[in-house]
């Protein structure tokens, strides 16, 4: 368990800026990069982030590994995850994360929230993720703040 350990990089603080349809670089580590593309959203429908996961260099993106999103609780809004954990979770087990089929190095987070009313909204979590080299993997974790404008 330990040399498992040795592997993990936290992220911490990140800090997510995203409009509508604009990806904005929200996280980054030594061999990856986290967007976020943020979906025109309005009060009482259902809206949603992509977060994108990009691998650099030498390294793709883990096939294997168990890619989770853990919302935070927000003020007015309710989170439409469907892993066994609970609607504030998203997952590669429930269909929340995906790889791109035509190029490894890119796996995509879909989080989809319904927000009740117009305004500042701020999604919020942890994102676990990997990426891999022909050498090792490394298990990443992000703390990321999304603030959406809920029109």
């Amino acid at each position: 368990m330990r040399s498992k350990l040795s592997f993990i990089t936290l992220v911490s603080g990140v800090v997510l800026f995203a409009g509508a349809a604009n990806a904005q670089q929200v996280a980054t580590g030594n061999n990856f990069t986290v967007n976020a593309n943020v979906a025109a959203c309005s009060a009482n429908a259902d809206c949603k982030i992509d977060l994108k996961l990009e691998a650099k260099g030498d390294f793709h993106v883990n096939k294997e590994y168990p890619y989770k999103f853990k919302a935070t609780a927000a003020n007015g809004v309710t989170f439409l995850g469907k892993d066994a954990a609970g609607a504030d979770t998203f997952s590669k087990t429930a269909g929340d994360f995906t790889l791109d089929s035509g190029n490894e190095k890119l796996g995509t987070m879909t989080i989809k929230f319904k927000p009740a009313s117009k305004g500042a909204v701020t999604i919020a979590g942890v994102f676990k993720l990997s990426v891999c080299s022909a050498q090792n993997c490394q298990l990443e974790t992000a703390n990321v703040s999304i603030p959406v404008t809920v029109r």
